[in-house]
C-alpha cells in the first residue's frame, strides 16, 4: 500500500471499521485503536498523516485531554487532527467562533456524528 496512512481513535469499534472501510477503498492506510494509549502508540509507531479522534470514549473529554497532550508533547510531530463527536466542541450560546472553539480542543478540523459518507 502506497496510500497516506490515518489513525482513527474511538471507543466504539463499529465506528472504526465503517470508518476503516470507507477510508481504505480510496488507498489510504488506516489502523484503529479503541482507547487512546493503544491510539498513542500508534501514532509513535506510524506517523500517521492525519488522526481522527472521538472526543468521548472512557471518560467524558479523554479525546480532548489527548488532542491537548499529543498537541503539546515534542514527540508527535504536527499532524492534523479531525475531531469527530456527537458532542460540539462547546456549550451553544458562548459567542465562539468555529476557530475558537478549534483552537480551545486543540484539533484542524470538527465534525459531528452521524457522518455520512
Amino acid at each position: 500500500m502506497s496510500g497516506k496512512k490515518i489513525v482513527i481513535i474511538d471507543d466504539d469499534p463499529e465506528i472504526c471499521d465503517a470508518m476503516s472501510e470507507i477510508l481504505s477503498e480510496y488507498d489510504y492506510q488506516v489502523f484503529t485503536a479503541l482507547d487512546t494509549k493503544t491510539g498513542y502508540q500508534l501514532l509513535l509507531e506510524q506517523r500517521p498523516d492525519l488522526l481522527i479522534l472521538d472526543i468521548m470514549m472512557a471518560t467524558m473529554n479523554e479525546g480532548l485531554e489527548f488532542a491537548t497532550k499529543i498537541k503539546e508533547r515534542e514527540g508527535v510531530y504536527g499532524m492534523p487532527v479531525l475531531i469527530v463527536s456527537a458532542r460540539p466542541p462547546v456549550e451553544k450560546g458562548y459567542g465562539r467562533t468555529l476557530e475558537e472553539d478549534l483552537d480551545w480542543i486543540h484539533a484542524d478540523i470538527f465534525m459531528e456524528k452521524p457522518i455520512e459518507p
